[in-house]
Order: C-alpha cells, then structure tokens, then sequence
C-alpha cells in the first residue's frame, strides 16, 4: 500500500483520482493548491505525488521545482488540462523540472491509475527512498 498525494484544485479531478485508486489499497491524501501539498509533505512519509499543473497559489510547477530540491526521488506524476496552446509546453516544462511522468486531461481513472503504478513500482524496483 502506497501513501498518494493527490494535488488538484478541481473537484472533478480530485473524485476521478478516488475512483482511480478505489480499490488499489492506497492511501490517498488531498491537496487544493500547491501550498498545501508542500505542508502534507512536510508530515508525512508519502510515496508518490500526483499535482495539477495549473491551480491557484503556488503552481504545479512550483511543487515539482521544491520537490525536487527536498525529496529528489520521490515519484512525481504531472497532470494538466491547461490552456489549449499551453498544455504540451507546461507537460514538457514539468518533465524538465523533474516530473517523472506527465498526463493530459481528459482521462480516464484507469489511465491515472496505471501510470501512479508503474511509477510505483519503478521506484520500488530500485530500491529508491521517496526521500
């Protein structure tokens, strides 16, 4: 069972990622901006974090730049609907800041799911520490 952060400002996305991980034994924590997932990261042991890319506050951005200088290892899963001419250069920003995988919305559960999983287990499978 991993802990999942999940960093979204959108409802929607938030129950997309509930139903996602329904049954996969995970725990799932919450976050609505970027601020507040840098708090959750600070008190806990999470395993993986899935942020939006374009929320209020500190950006998606912003968390993959911070994470990246606390938690080098830890897996990062990028995710943005963004702006119809920003979305392909904010997934390849998030890459070049360290996101180890980027998801376009729309998708489905499954599709979110199955990359949380495989960057899962990669990082389990080296043997990396999230911190």
């Amino acid at each position: 069972m991993a802990k999942i952060l999940i960093c979204e400002d959108d409802d929607l996305y938030r129950q997309i990622a509930e139903v996602a991980f329904a049954d996969g034994g995970h725990e799932l924590l919450f976050a609505k901006n970027g601020d507040e997932a840098l708090a959750k990261l600070k008190c806990g042991d999470i395993d993986l974090i899935v942020t939006d890319l374009v929320m209020p506050g500190k950006d998606g951005l912003e968390v993959i730049r911070a994470i990246r200088t606390t938690h080098s290892r830890m897996p990062v899963l990028a995710m943005t609907a963004g702006l119809a001419t920003l979305k392909e250069p904010l997934l390849v920003a998030a890459t070049a800041l360290g996101a180890d995988d980027v998801i376009e919305k729309p998708f489905r559960p499954q599709a979110l799911r199955e990359r949380a999983n495989a960057l899962l287990a990669k990082a389990s499978r080296s043997g990396e520490s999230a911190a």
